[in-house]
């Protein structure tokens, strides 16, 4: 079902949005919370990953007396963000797969409505090589295109209904027609890598022997930005914070890229070396997550490119491994 809104209204529908709860729109840096304007051009330099997945997320509230019982601790924000990349909304999908069965990520993720918002494909973007179709909205409660004088809104979800203003309309015959016509010529334009199907044929062991990675990994700093940044990426670790009988236990984000991550309480660390952490991250995204899910665990935004102050790129990678695969 979509329907049409006029642009000169998008600030009624904000407004509208907001009185049914948080709202958050994009910003330069990320998304923040609606205070009368938004960034719709452009890639966001974060995700909406950490909506689902907080940089401090307290879980267990606990006191060190004897009989007493752990509170779990519900997360209490929820809302609505507008203007999410359609590759953000996939990579939330990703992330699904794994946290199906975590109470926290899925509380989140029924708290939380999505509106998506195709822009121009950014500079350094190759969600379609990754098999992204922004056109899918996946992930999405609404997906919005901008036309000339209007926005075409897809309902993905009927729950979303209610999230459309007054102002909405359906939309024409001339108008659907439009937003089909965009659909087409983007699958036409779209390059969908023929790696993924490579790649699920390949062994592992020929892939984890390869030469390139020492070659490739020598540059790489360990400093994780590229972890941090990724709207796919979910490592993370749990630690206890506590004043007196009286504690928290709280989740936030790790990266498979720091030594400390893979290290045993014994003091034995599997992945010591720079390159078997270097090789661990791309093999996961690329070889383990493919073989379990069926896709890989990457969405094309881009931003590790962006962000790798070692000049680190994603599609180097992907070729060493096409060429071994």
């Amino acid at each position: 079902m979509i329907w049409s809104l006029p642009k000169k209204a998008l600030s009624l529908w904000l407004d509208f949005l907001s009185e049914k709860g948080a709202l958050f729109v994009p910003e330069n840096q990320g998304f923040e919370p609606y205070q009368g304007k938004v960034f719709l051009e452009g890639k966001p330099r974060l995700s909406i990953k950490s909506f689902f997945l907080p940089w401090r997320e307290p879980i267990l509230f606990f006191e060190s007396i004897p009989g007493a019982i752990p509170e779990k601790i519900s997360p209490e924000t929820k809302g609505i963000i507008f203007g999410v990349l359609p590759c953000d909304a996939k990579g939330i999908t990703l992330i699904e797969k794994v946290f199906k069965d975590d109470p926290f990520f899925k509380d989140r993720r029924r708290h939380f409505s999505l509106i998506g918002f195709i822009r121009e494909k950014s500079e350094g973007c190759f969600c379609d090589a990754m098999g992204v179709d922004p056109f899918k909205g996946e992930g999405l409660d609404l997906l919005v295109l901008p036309g000339e004088d209007s926005f075409l809104v897809q309902v993905i979800k009927k729950r979303a209904l209610e999230l459309l203003p007054p102002q909405a309309r359906e939309a024409s015959p001339e108008e659907i027609e439009l937003f089909q016509k965009t659909q087409v010529d983007f699958k036409k334009r779209a390059y969908v890598s023929p790696l993924w199907e490579k790649l699920k044929k390949t062994e592992v062991m020929p892939l984890y022997e390869a030469s390139f990675w020492e070659e490739l990994s020598f540059p790489c700093l360990n400093c994780g930005i590229c972890t941090f940044i990724c709207p796919t990426c979910y490592c993370f670790d749990v630690q206890d914070e506590v004043i007196g009988k009286e504690g928290i236990r709280i989740r936030l984000p790790d990266a498979c890229m720091f030594p400390l991550y893979s290290q045993h309480a014994s003091g034995h660390n599997p992945r010591r070396e720079p390159l078997a952490r270097f090789r661990n991250r791309f093999m996961h995204k690329f070889k383990y997550f493919l073989d379990e899910y069926g896709e890989p665990l990457c969405v094309g935004c881009g931003r590790c490119n962006e962000a790798c102050p070692a000049g680190i790129n994603l599609w180097d990678v992907l070729k060493a491994m096409g060429e071994v695969a």
